[in-house]
């Protein structure tokens, strides 16, 4: 239990930092005009995380549905 503990507080302060960079350059757009989504940068992050997924035993979904998540919060945040 404390491995994982462990990785958890490792994850949430990856997606911290995260969340912080998308902040800064949704500021950053904001302030030179720039159209917040660039569809074509977002199709390119998601493929890269899916090439980068490994299947996890039998959990095959969980990747996919974490980096789907951590995805839609991004950007729902840089909306913001």
């Amino acid at each position: 239990m404390k491995r994982i503990d462990t990785i958890d507080k490792e994850l949430i302060a990856l997606f911290e930092e995260r969340m912080n960079v998308v902040n800064d350059i949704a500021e950053y757009k904001i302030k030179n005009n720039l159209p917040i989504l660039n569809q074509n940068r977002e199709d390119i992050v998601v493929s890269k995380v899916k090439s980068h997924r490994k299947k996890i035993r039998n959990i095959q979904t969980a990747p996919s549905t974490l980096s789907k998540t951590s995805w839609k919060s991004a950007k729902n945040f840089s909306k913001i």
